[in-house]
Order: C-alpha cells, then structure tokens, then sequence
C-alpha cells in the first residue's frame, strides 16, 4: 500500500485541506452513488492521518488505472509530499476493521 501524507517533505502541512478528495475525484476514481454520497473504487480512499489529508492507495491500482495512478504520483511529487510504502493492500484492510491505519481515518463509503 502506498500512502502519500499531506505533508511537504519540508514539513508543512499541504493545502487546501480537501486535496485528496479532489486528487481522487479529479482523476476520475470517484462516484456519487444512488444515495448521493460519494464512493470511492476499493483501490484508494482519502484519510487523516495525524491531523493531516492524505491517501491511502493499493499498489495494484496502477495496473487497474495506470493514468490515474500516474497522475497521482506526478502530483504527489511535483508538490513534494511525503510518499510511503506499506505492506498489504486496500483489501486486506477492508476486511480487518480490528487495526485501521489511523485513528482519525475518513472513509466514505
């Protein structure tokens, strides 16, 4: 899994606070679905981790999407924010709710 923080490799926090929702929206990875909320495809999913937005993504998500996962990837670095690799995936965290990546973590689902 890879988690890409809302923190600059300098240490600030990235702005606006709603950019990984938009990140994911923009790129096409997102629905509003029949009960007018907004879904997220299993490979990827907004969080706060640490008081800060970010994104939780599966790696396999770049097979899936390769163009998405691109664009994501460009955006996390041309804006230098912190990139991380953790083992196991979007699904695997699905089925275990006992141990969630962050307490404060956002899902919509």
């Amino acid at each position: 899994m890879i988690i890409i923080d809302g923190v600059t490799e300098s240490g600030g926090k990235f702005r606006p606070s709603a950019w990984a929702e938009m990140l994911i929206e923009g790129v096409g990875l997102a629905h509003f679905g029949a009960d007018h909320k907004i879904h997220y495809l299993p490979f990827i999913e907004p969080a706060t981790i640490n008081g800060n937005a970010a994104i939780l993504m599966d790696e396999a998500l770049e097979a899936a999407h390769p163009e998405a996962f691109a664009e994501i990837m460009r955006f996390a670095q041309e804006n230098k924010l912190q990139i991380r690799h953790e083992g196991g995936s979007m699904a695997s965290r699905s089925a275990s709710s006992a141990a969630p990546a962050s307490p404060d973590k956002r899902r919509s689902s």
